[in-house]
């Protein structure tokens, strides 16, 4: 997950957001196995539908849902960034029902009203104004569509994140602790972790039943490094980090262990993720 606030997606994402994403992408994706899972089976893609995969990052989703939508389905993958679509396109672009489109989904023309499902997986969430994204996204559904994504709950009901970054900040300092963003909505991991927000921006967009169900299930993060060198580069310390003394990160490396040792199983980190399942008719 991006580590702040994102002001400005199209710069971030093409910039350093995307690089690290990209250096971070096998890891994440093996980190989100069950929740992906567990998404993909309220998605529900049928043979011949027709879908728009949000926010696609490396295409893993996007390539289970061409494979479950078949040769007479389509899917159309979206993604800000450029860094992560080259790989994505290399590692699918195999696939003569899946196309890939580099677009900001908030403003983008997605032509006539021809999806019967919008999909992310978190994906939604760094949208500048949300209520003329979601307004945009569901022009593109038709009138029988549907839409299911993956959203972050908030921060201090994923416990892990908020440990280990309290111990970052209590080996380093005060002044290293992230600051918190000045709008609590500002597009970001957590910016849709108001389910009662959330829930009125889709339909203030014109999306009807819409339900917000809570998803408490777990990221398999590697061993203790491997943890600590996901969460240094794609928590809230990232920021930090690049200025810190090779003693400082250090110390660092060993409270954060310190703090991710009581999710251990079997020698992984074994990390509770709280988020929502968002679902939504046209």
């Amino acid at each position: 997950m991006p580590e702040t606030t994102v002001t400005d997606s199209d710069t971030y994402w093409n910039g350093d957001g995307g690089d690290i994403w990209v250096r971070n992408m096998d890891r994440s994706e093996a980190a989100f196995v069950s929740m992906t899972a567990a998404l993909m089976a309220r998605a529900a893609v049928r043979q011949g539908e027709h879908v728009l995969d949000i926010g696609c990052g490396g295409g893993v989703t996007s390539q289970v849902l061409a494979e479950r939508a078949g040769p007479d389905g389509e899917v159309l993958a979206v993604d800000i960034s450029a860094p992560i679509l080259r790989v994505a396109r290399q590692r699918h672009d195999r696939n003569a029902n899946l196309h890939f489109l580099q677009a900001d989904a908030a403003t983008a023309d997605l032509g006539e009203p021809r999806f019967d499902l919008i999909f992310s997986r978190f994906g939604v969430m760094f949208f500048a104004d949300p209520l003329l994204a979601f307004t945009n996204l569901r022009r593109a559904l038709k009138p029988t569509g549907r839409m299911v994504f993956l959203c972050w709950r908030a921060m201090k009901q994923n416990s892990w994140i908020a440990e280990a970054t309290g111990a970052a900040v209590s080996t380093l300092g005060e002044e290293h602790r992230p600051a918190p963003p000045a709008d609590p909505f500002a597009p970001g991991p957590f910016a849709l972790a108001d389910l009662e927000r959330t829930a009125g921006i889709l339909r203030g967009a014109g999306f009807g039943d819409v339900t917000v169900e809570p998803l408490d299930d777990f990221m398999w993060l590697g061993d203790l490094e491997q943890a600590v060198n996901y969460l240094k580069s794609m928590g809230p310390i990232a920021q930090a980090m690049p200025k810190v003394s090779a003693d400082q990160e250090q110390a660092v490396d060993q409270a954060m262990r310190a703090a991710l040792a009581r999710y251990l199983v079997d020698g992984e980190v074994r990390a509770p993720s709280a988020t929502w399942i968002v679902t939504a008719t046209a």
